[in-house]
């Protein structure tokens, strides 16, 4: 069954709780939104996510209280066929790392499996173009 209207929003709702949960630095939120067979890649060049446990690792080293970040996504579409779902978007990150200003201005892919009723991410890419 291709994704209906109300699913659609469910699918967007995670993404939007996901930067939510990240700018508010909760990292159990934002954990509790990932499967735990997670994949995927983040921008930097060792930012390499094979599973739960390196997921974790990764979001300790954002949310490092030296970090002052803040997120943005803008969905451009998403679709799916139950019970599995996708996101392509736009993404800004601004703010500080390890006292270095940033501002990244990338994009993200993420598709998500429906499990018990709840949508998860199992995989996620997030990339700076090349110029």
């Amino acid at each position: 069954m291709v994704l209906n209207d109300a699913m659609t929003r469910e699918v967007n709702d995670v993404m939007d709780q996901y930067v939510r949960y990240y700018n508010g630095r909760n990292q159990a939120k934002v954990l509790a939104l990932f499967s735990k067979t997670i994949s995927g890649f983040g921008t930097g060049k060792n930012e390499v996510v094979g599973n739960f446990s390196q997921l974790k690792k990764q979001l300790q080293v954002d949310l490092d209280p030296a970090n002052a970040i803040q997120l943005s996504v803008k969905i451009l579409a998403t679709g799916g066929v139950m019970p599995a779902a996708w996101i392509t978007g736009f993404c800004n990150l601004d703010g500080s790392m390890r006292g270095t200003r940033i501002h990244m201005e990338g994009r993200v892919t993420a598709v998500l499996v429906n499990q018990g009723g709840r949508w998860l991410f199992e995989q996620v890419h997030f990339s700076v173009p090349g110029e």
